[in-house]
């Protein structure tokens, strides 16, 4: 395991393998889950609501570290989260300045940013370095997907017939702040409204009255969770019968755990998303889906520090586990390291959805962190009429 110190260093030593690469002089960051990702989970916001955090970090081709922010952040961001960093400080009155424009005026060459406000927006370039993640980080990960599926698992037993989707989603953002965890994606849906739409916010009532009501869960109840810690982001849905279940949904639900289980097993070093996203396609027929199933909503990817670092698409060049990171961040830091990934995918049709994180460690092995035991068990074996690894949680019973 690596000292607070040295694992700083080996984010910032991924940072500088990414700038020597496209030779920028360097990079100003402001979203709070690239700031995480280069300081190994601190963090630089203050509204929850918003992909930019309230201060920002800028990082050399050198190496050399600035916070970059103004007075009111400085004191805390300092004093809470870069104080064994090593960072400068560059700061300015909450009402004369801007990161981008003190970095523009302070530092020479080609400087990008993950927002746009100072050269190129490179956030989309950066997808491979929020997902390489050290030893220290994927056993941060472990202790994350426990809490997630905990999480779930109490808003799963919680779930009953006759209470709103809102109740629900009460009782997993409360669960996630219990354990000291905050809830970004807190998707609920009940019976119909499931297979209406795959993104389902749950239904509230309007502040000033109208005819619209909450719904209520009266068949079965889909819980959609993403919970996130020190940068890192844990996904997990599950769902619970509470009465009369639709016909079809047991078997199509055996069906998509399926497809989950074959993308599992088609995430191999080497290969690319897009590969495994081919594997994917293939996978919808196979378990008796629409070829064009994959069309109504994105299948996930790889995770890490972000929501998804990249999700898989048709030809996504997106490298699984390469190796060559470890070489280049020796080269620059001196540090021997080794890097995983993590994944998370998310198939889904009419009715029903699977999704699990699980790690790809730095040997090529796989460990599924948010698994359920308390809920039933899928039989993939007869799903897909022969032997594997996979676990798949079911549907819950009342």
């Amino acid at each position: 395991m690596l000292n607070e110190l040295e694992l700083f260093r080996v984010r910032i030593g991924l940072l500088q393998v990414f700038l020597n690469e496209r030779q920028y002089d360097g990079i100003l960051l402001s979203r709070a889950d690239n700031f995480a990702m280069a300081t190994a989970g601190k963090r630089n916001y203050v509204s929850l609501c918003s992909d930019l955090g309230a201060s920002s970090l800028f990082v050399s081709r050198t190496g050399d570290t600035c916070f970059v922010g103004n007075n009111i952040e400085e004191t805390r961001v300092i004093a809470e989260e870069l104080r064994t960093c090593g960072c400068e400080i560059r700061k300015f009155m909450w009402f004369e300045d801007s990161a981008s424009a003190l970095v523009q005026r302070e530092f020479s060459g080609t400087i990008v940013s993950d927002d746009g406000s100072l050269g190129k927006n490179v956030n989309g370039e950066m997808a491979c370095v929020r997902s390489l993640l050290t030893v220290n980080e994927l056993e941060k990960y472990r202790h994350l997907g426990k809490l997630a599926a905990e999480t779930i698992t109490t808003a799963v037993e919680g779930a009953e017939s006759g209470m709103a989707e809102a109740d629900v989603a009460a009782i997993l953002i409360g669960e996630g702040a219990k354990r000291r965890c905050q809830v970004p994606i807190a998707l609920i849906a009940a019976d119909r409204r499931i297979t209406k739409f795959r993104h389902p916010l749950p239904s509230v009532a309007p502040l000033l009255p109208d005819k619209m009501r909450e719904v209520q869960v009266r068949g079965y109840v889909m819980i959609v969770l993403s919970l996130l810690k020190e940068g890192l982001v844990a996904s997990v849905t599950r769902f619970k019968r509470v009465g009369d279940l639709p016909d079809r949904i047991p078997s199509a639900y055996n069906r998509i755990c399926g497809v989950d289980a074959l993308l599992y097993e088609a995430t191999e070093p080497g290969k690319t998303l897009g590969q495994v996203f081919a594997d994917c396609q293939q996978a919808y027929g196979d378990m008796h889906f629409s070829p064009t199933e994959w069309h109504n909503h994105h299948q996930g990817g790889a995770t890490g520090y972000a929501g998804r670092t990249c999700k898989a698409s048709p030809n996504e060049p997106f490298p699984i586990l390469d190796t060559s990171w470890e070489r280049k961040v020796r080269d620059i830091t001196g540090i021997d390291v080794a890097f995983g990934q993590a994944f998370a995918w998310n198939p889904s049709a009419p009715g029903v959805k699977s999704e699990d994180t699980f790690l790809l460690l730095p040997d090529g092995t796989k460990e599924i962190i948010t698994r359920t035991p308390a809920l039933p068990r899928v039989d993939l074996t007869a799903v897909l009429s022969r032997k594997t690894d996979v676990v798949k949680s079911g549907i819950a019973e009342p």
